[in-house]
């Protein structure tokens, strides 16, 4: 187990940087084990139209992908905040990734808008040509924004949405830490689908599309490691804001059902005892 210390002027970037120097391996292993498997939903999610009705399948592969990225919330932040081992960590708390996986389904306006083309295909492209999705779409990137770090809070805190958004609000310096990620994940994440559909468009050969696939991996599972160490500074940080804040302005009452609150790690850059 990881063995952090930690002074009160701790930083983000020095939590950044502690998590980064302890934990670094642990987190792309798992992170390349969620790739793997949100890379098979694909191909089994062209295989299931063969099968029941398309509206359920999607539904289906919806519910799926989020899951799975709960799970992998879970297993980065049993590593992050308790220094778990790779098998350790991916020991799933069903309660709770149960929670944060509902929650993700939905705060995806634009997956769950996505499932009235399979109920109404003319209603649903009146909604995509039209002034409303603009709308739907700046609510998605708020909602992505006000819930980013909603898994911390459901699973280290065992609370909810109107948790993580107090955090996320927390002030200027915590919109900062967060808003940033959001606006990059977001467009980063259009950008690489654009660019696998022009390179997909221009060299249509199959032999292309094994390093194109690659290069998407690779680069999501770095991304994806990045931004839960991230986040879940961002978290400590703010979390310990609020604590600060509770202790100058008095205690506050604490709701019986908010759940186990982890503290987290504490951490000094690059220290780590095993």
């Amino acid at each position: 187990m990881i063995e952090w210390t930690e002074r009160p002027g701790d930083s983000w970037w020095t939590l950044v940087r502690g998590s980064l120097a302890a934990c670094w391996w642990r987190l792309l292993v798992v992170q390349v084990l969620f790739g793997g498997l949100a890379w098979t939903l694909v191909p089994l999610h062209a295989l299931s139209y063969l099968h029941g009705p398309w509206v359920v399948t999607e539904a289906l592969q919806l519910a799926a992908g989020h899951l799975l990225a709960a799970w992998g919330w879970s297993a980065g932040l049993r590593i992050l905040d308790g220094g778990h081992g790779i098998l350790s960590a991916l020991r799933p708390d069903v309660r709770r990734i149960g929670r944060l996986s509902c929650w993700l389904v939905a705060l995806d306006l634009v997956g769950v808008l996505r499932l009235l083309v399979y109920v109404d295909g003319g209603a649903y492209t009146d909604i995509v040509f039209s002034p409303a999705m603009s709308a739907i779409q700046l609510a998605s990137l708020y909602l992505a924004f006000a819930a980013a770090l909603l898994p911390m809070a459901v699973l280290l805190e065992g609370r909810g949405l109107r948790r993580a958004w107090r955090l996320s609000h927390g002030g200027l310096r915590a919109v900062l830490r967060v808003l940033p990620l959001v606006l990059l994940g977001t467009f980063a994440t259009e950008a690489l689908q654009y660019a696998q559909i022009v390179a997909l468009g221009t060299y249509p050969r199959p032999s292309y599309l094994v390093p194109l696939q690659a290069a998407a991996f690779v680069l999501g599972v770095l991304g994806g490691a990045l931004t839960k160490v991230l986040l879940y500074a961002a978290h400590q940080v703010s979390s310990r804001a609020g604590r600060d804040d509770s202790r100058a302005y008095g205690p506050s009452p604490v709701s019986p059902s908010s759940g186990h609150h982890s503290p987290g790690p504490k951490v000094t850059p690059g220290t780590a005892a095993v």
